[in-house]
């Protein structure tokens, strides 16, 4: 199913943003203004305020909560991350919001890097710390590599295999260089091999 409709998604998704799904900001001057004693008043964030990106992405029904239908069927449909000012993000497919997250890790903007989101039964996966192994991890190599994941989903078989063997090569470059030539402890899980999936 094709739902693609670019300037559409990224109006509503930017409106729906900055008018209710985002946090709100702080500010001094209404605060100083009124003085709630409730506590501290928010404003709405402006446009100019957040970070914008949006790809389109082949989701299957499934990852978008639909329980309707073919929950495999696949559906092409822009996806709109919106990040604002008070370091929050909502995440938008087809003029939806399919979550907000209210401290987005690494492995939340990595995937954003590599113009691939998880559904929404997994969005836990991007609130809190990342694991010590992974923020260890340069992110300039942990974003290329996540690019490089993104795009494997437009190869065919034998041309990911080929991009997965040459990762291969990299792995074993890198366990090598860190002492350890076998890979015991050096990189942990399974190698790619045969097929490439995200």
């Amino acid at each position: 199913m094709d739902m693609r409709h670019p300037v559409w998604s990224l109006s509503w998704a930017l409106t729906r943003a900055v008018e209710q799904d985002l946090a709100g900001v702080d500010s001094p001057i209404v605060n100083d203004l009124l003085r709630v004693e409730a506590g501290p008043i928010t404003i709405r964030p402006r446009v100019g305020d957040c970070s914008v990106v949006m790809f389109t992405q082949v989701w299957r029904a499934g990852d978008l909560g639909w329980q309707l239908g073919e929950v495999d069927e696949r559906i092409d449909a822009e996806t709109v991350v919106i990040t604002g000012p008070a370091g929050d993000a909502c995440v938008y497919v087809a003029t939806q919001l399919l979550y907000r997250v209210a401290a987005p890790n690494r492995r939340f903007f990595l995937d954003v890097a590599g113009q691939c989101m998880r559904g929404c039964l997994e969005r836990d996966q991007y609130e809190g710390r990342d694991s010590a192994d992974q923020e260890a991890f340069d992110y300039e190599v942990a974003g290329a590599l996540a690019r490089i994941s993104g795009a494997l989903r437009h190869l065919d078989a034998p041309e990911a295999c080929r991009v997965a063997r040459a990762l291969q090569d990299c792995a074993q470059e890198v366990q090598a260089a860190a002492g350890d030539p076998q890979g015991h402890g050096a990189l942990h899980g399974p190698v790619v091999s045969g097929s490439v999936n995200h």
